[in-house]
């Protein structure tokens, strides 16, 4: 009987945790926003000008 109970509620858990959400998913990027970051990528005049300065990349942002 303790089994059952235990498979129940872990069930439960899993039925929980696959359970589709309703909080908004984070924005999504726009066509324009993405072809305006490759377009100043492909026109960079170094690698330097384009190099990854986000969050974790351990670099500031170019002035």
């Amino acid at each position: 009987m303790g089994t059952v109970a235990v498979i129940a509620v872990l069930l439960i858990l899993l039925a929980w945790f696959f359970w589709p959400s309703k909080a908004p998913r984070p924005r999504d990027f726009e066509n324009a926003e993405l072809e305006a970051a490759e377009r100043d990528v492909q026109e960079a005049a170094d690698e330097e000008s384009v190099r990854d300065w986000g969050p974790g990349s351990g670099q500031k942002p170019l002035p």
